[in-house]
């Protein structure tokens, strides 16, 4: 029987059900075809709005790690509107897409590191800056490939999640239940064929979700570096299974591919 006083249970309900009602809502209020083109924010709304339900309004200066990604967040689901709303806006460019890459990077170590940057942490932020940029531009090549870019974001939090409970890392579990099941939501919204484009709405905040998450994780134990790297072979796993004769790249070994750098990743966290 569900316990909702468990806030496990909760982390996973809510979001859920915000991300169904929210795409709802935004078929309802703009329309079939805008509507459609926007309702991918619903997850985002969804881990903000859950995100501010258990840990409260963020504080001004910000101190804590759950008050920078709440911003991170609305920022960047604000520049993801526009880009879905607006595609030929100019300012909306690849330039700044990695900008904001880079920015985001170096805002999260401020809110954890110390300043003048030692020179090995400068190599390490600049290593965690291109892989950043990389993973990022990955996701961008395959956002409108079927429902590539969702599910790889999807396999990526849930290797978090392991990750982050092998090494009881609380808030980070917390983080990417939330963020588990608003992706859960979509892509059963999406079920059997996409009817919801992933937009920038969901995939600029989504993937700095998880950004925000790993740097974090390192932040508080380096040693899962290794652990989080071999999860980022879940973003190539298409390419993987290319390689597979037409016989083994069927629909279940797509399915069950992310789940062997998960298990990797979590006998070395």
């Amino acid at each position: 029987m569900l316990d909702f006083n468990d806030p496990i249970i909760t982390l996973m309900i809510l979001p859920f059900t915000i991300t169904i009602i929210g795409h709802g809502l935004f078929r309802f209020f703009a329309g079939e075809g805008l509507g459609h083109t926007l309702a991918n924010g619903s997850l985002i709304i969804a881990f903000i709005i859950t995100l501010l339900v258990f840990y409260g309004l963020p504080g001004i200066p910000i101190r804590t790690n759950t008050d920078q990604l709440l911003f991170i967040c609305l920022i960047s689901l604000c520049f993801g509107f526009l880009q879905d709303r607006y595609p030929k806006i100019n300012f909306l460019s690849p330039t700044i897409h990695i900008a904001l890459m880079v920015l985001v990077v170096f805002w999260i170590y401020t809110n954890n590191g110390n300043f003048p940057v030692i020179r090995t942490n400068l190599f390490s932020l600049a290593y965690i800056t291109i892989l950043a940029i990389t993973f990022f531009l990955k996701l961008e090549a395959i956002q409108y490939n079927e429902l590539q870019a969702p599910i790889a974001l999807f396999w990526v939090a849930v290797g978090l999640f392991v990750v982050a409970r092998g090494s009881e890392i609380s808030i980070s579990e917390n983080l990417m239940l939330i963020l588990i099941s608003a992706l859960a939501a979509y892509l059963i919204l999406n079920f059997p064929r996409p009817k919801f484009p992933f937009g920038a709405s969901a995939l600029y905040p989504g993937y700095l979700i998880i950004l925000s998450v790993a740097m974090q994780m390192i932040n508080i134990d380096p040693s899962l570096a290794f652990s989080l790297l071999i999860l980022s072979i879940i973003f190539y796993t298409e390419n993987l299974i290319n390689f597979l004769p037409e016989t083994y790249a069927t629909p279940l070994i797509k399915l069950v591919m992310p789940t062997i750098p998960i298990g990797i990743a979590w006998l070395f966290s």
